[in-house]
């Protein structure tokens, strides 16, 4: 599904960092991978290249049977868009918007047809429709990144990306959106989840550890 052979990416803050150093990995369909290591290791970094946000110094990336460098950036956004469904630590909301709006907001670049109801069912799917026309600042953190989720979930994606989903929730909060996330992919959606809490790789069926821009472990659980 996804293929990572021996990537390098370079950093220069006064000295240059190898953020990766030759990592190579696949993700096959249907996993949940938590990925671990302490601040500064390569786990965010690894993520974004997975999802078409960044892109290597060496190595290669598959998509498919897409090469990821062979794509423009045209191409890039278009199936960032509709493969991957992205959720982040700061969930990333616009501020004077709706959670309607924010999450219709992926649908607005591809077809539009049926986005009033993918919306609405998205919405539901994580139990707002009745905060729809809530701004973020109208919301519990909880709530904001259940908004976040239903974004990433609208255009139906094949893989959610999520990088400290609950880094700013509290305990209880975030053992309900890990349990969103266990949801999620019960339903056959594969997930890829970095995370510097090892509280959290519970819900992971594949557990890949980071040390230094390296993998130093990768083992299914």
């Amino acid at each position: 599904m996804l293929e990572l052979k021996n990537a390098t990416k370079r950093f220069t803050d006064g000295e240059v960092v190898n953020a990766l150093d030759g990592v190579s990995i696949t993700v096959e369909r249907g996993e949940f991978v938590g990925i671990i290591g302490p601040s500064g290791c390569g786990k965010s970094t690894l993520l974004y290249t997975l999802g078409l946000l960044d892109s290597t110094d060496e190595g290669e990336y598959r998509i498919g049977d897409q090469l990821a460098d062979e794509l423009t950036r045209k191409q890039r956004a278009k199936l960032r868009n509709k493969k991957f469904g992205f959720v982040f630590q700061s969930f990333n909301l616009l501020a004077r918007t709706s959670s309607y709006d924010n999450v219709i907001l992926p649908l607005l670049y591809g077809q539009t047809a049926g986005a009033a109801t993918k919306t609405q069912a998205s919405l539901e799917r994580v139990g707002l429709w009745n905060k729809r026309k809530n701004w973020p600042n109208q919301l519990s953190g909880g709530q904001q990144q259940r908004v976040a989720i239903a974004r990433a979930l609208v255009n139906e994606p094949e893989i959610i990306l999520a990088d400290e989903p609950t880094g700013n929730l509290d305990s209880k909060t975030g053992v309900e959106i890990m349990n969103l996330f266990k949801e999620i992919h019960a339903k056959g959606t594969t997930v890829v989840m970095v995370t510097h809490n090892p509280d959290l790789l519970k819900y992971a069926t594949r557990i890949i550890e980071m040390r230094d821009g390296r993998i130093v472990r990768d083992e299914n659980v």
